[in-house]
Formats: structure tokens, sequence, C-alpha cells
């Protein structure tokens, strides 16, 4: 009987929590419990970070994000390589202005080098500097202020006319509006 009792006792011992100094297998209970509270904060900082990205993700599907002011084509990239038609002279002409003024430009038209467009060029020389010339005469000094688009204006009046193909960029050598 005396066997049942130890036999109890340690069975009752058993059931009880494990003492903060005392040792099971090579390490002591505080470490383990420690390895225990470091293993939960790990498994769930693991938890909340997959949960974030994934939300995140499934937040994020089907829109664009824009983080940048949208630039005009003519500041995207390296510009092309364009051959320049230099044919067309001098042209002088007065605005539309109540008091006139006068205009004075040099042109270039420049365009992807194509032959049959070469040569409608060349063959619509004279043809080109009246459309630009009574072009410039029909605007005020206002509205030849904003180059550019004066600029894209006058390549969609050219490309209006042109058969061959179509240019695709006019520039000013010479601009000039001389008060009278």
């Amino acid at each position: 009987m005396a066997e049942e009792d130890d036999f109890m006792e340690g069975a009752v011992g058993d059931d009880q929590e494990m003492a903060v100094g005392q040792k099971v297998g090579f390490l002591p209970a505080i470490a383990i419990k420690a390895l225990k509270w470091l293993a939960a904060i790990i498994v769930g900082g693991i938890f909340i970070v997959t949960v974030v990205v994934v939300t995140l993700q499934i937040m994020g599907r089907g829109k664009e994000s824009k983080t940048y002011i949208e630039t005009s084509k003519a500041y995207e990239g390296k510009p092309p390589i364009l051959t320049w038609f230099k044919n067309i002279d001098q042209i002088r002409g007065r605005t539309a202005d109540e008091n006139p003024n006068y205009v004075t430009l040099t042109v270039e038209i420049g365009y992807k080098m194509n032959k049959a467009l070469q040569s409608e060029l060349i063959d619509r020389t004279s043809r080109l500097k009246d459309l630009i010339r009574s072009y410039f005469s029909s605007k005020t000094v206002e509205e030849l202020n904003n180059e550019e688009r004066v600029k894209e204006e006058l390549k969609n009046k050219i490309n209006d006319i042109m058969r061959s193909g179509y240019i695709e960029e006019v520039i000013f050598t010479e601009f000039s509006i001389i008060p009278q």
C-alpha cells in the first residue's frame, strides 16, 4: 500500500505546473516559455504581413496608379530623326489685327523619308508657301503667341492637302512679329 501512495503522489505532482526555476531536459522552464512567446510573435507577424499583402493585391487589381504628371508627346523620349524639307523661302505677311503687324518667318517641314512625299512637297512648294502665308494672315498677334499650337495647326493644314503621306513636324527657323 505504501507503494501505491508513492505512485499516487507522483501522479498528482505531474498535473501541477512546472516551477520557474525547475529544469526540464537541458533548458530551464523560463527559456521554454520565452521561446514559445517568441514563436507566437513571429507566426503572428508573418500572418499579419501576408494578410496585408494579399489585401493590397486584391484592392489594387484593375487600377492603374499614376504617380507622375503626363507630358505631351513632344517631350517623350528623344525626337525621331526626320528628313527636312527646306525649300520654302522666307514668308512675309500681315496679321488679322485691327492694326496689322508684319510677320516674317522661315518654315521647315519634317517628314519620315518617303520618295513620293518628297516629290509631292517639291511639286507643291508654291501651294505650301501660299497656305502658310494665308494661315498667318488669318491670325491675330495674340493667337500667334502660342507657338506650339500654331505649329500643330499648321502641320494639320499641310497634312490636309498631302496625298503621298503625312508630315511629322513643322519648325520655324525664323519667326518675327514686327509692329507697324
